[in-house]
């Protein structure tokens, strides 16, 4: 197992809490870093048989709405989350190949529900969702064994979510039909059941795990 972030002693980190578990560099928005991270991969390992794309920024300013963000840092969220996707698609293809394997990408409930105050993480993420179906179809078309799918958490308690007032937490919870966040480990167990062969049938596929937020009726 590979733990890869641009900022190496958090990789490190993680990687000293996972058995296995090796921390590689990687800016997931630059094509060279990907291919020095790859390399490394392949020159240990031989094969790369799961992929998950989980890099991921909400803002890059204080203002996210439609009106008031600036082009700039839609750009960066944009750089960040779908060319970082992209990249990562692009090269786990080619790794995998013949041999196969299963890229997951984490997408958000954002990707199918609006979101009026972040705007550019919305966007983005329904481009990751619609990307994940363009590679599952690329794959197909050019006969290689790959799947990618994609996961589209809702509210989870990660350090992302630490600035959240009580009160505006607990607005969120009244909204979530199981009436509480989701922990990283229920979002991770999916992302296993993907990356894994109990999944061998599923592809192009956006999993909702939210708690029933983006099922929630409209009108009692």
């Amino acid at each position: 197992m590979w733990i890869a972030d641009r900022d190496f002693d958090r990789a490190k980190g993680v990687a000293l809490e996972l058995p296995c578990a090796t921390a590689v560099a990687l800016d997931v928005t630059d094509d060279e870093s990907w291919r020095a991270c790859m390399a490394r991969v392949m020159d240990a390992s031989g094969s790369l048989d799961i992929l998950i794309n989980a890099a991921g920024i909400s803002t890059a300013s204080g203002k996210s709405g439609v009106l008031d963000v600036d082009l700039d840092s839609w750009r960066t969220i944009f750089r960040v989350n779908v060319e970082g996707t992209l990249l990562g698609c692009q090269h786990a293809m080619r790794a995998m190949d013949r041999r196969g394997g299963s890229i997951v990408n984490i997408s958000s409930t954002t990707a199918v529900a609006p979101t009026a105050t972040l705007a550019a993480y919305g966007a983005s993420k329904a481009a990751v969702l619609q990307l994940t179906k363009s590679v599952a179809a690329a794959c197909a078309i050019e006969r290689l064994p790959i799947r990618c799918n994609a996961v589209m958490p809702g509210m989870t308690d990660t350090p992302l979510l630490s600035a959240m007032s009580p009160e505006y937490r607990q607005s969120w919870e009244k909204e979530i039909p199981l009436g509480r966040f989701a922990l990283p480990e229920e979002v991770s167990e999916v992302i296993a059941f993907l990356a894994s062969d109990a999944a061998a049938y599923v592809n192009g596929a956006g999993y909702l795990v939210d708690g029933g937020l983006v099922a929630r009726p409209v009108v009692k």
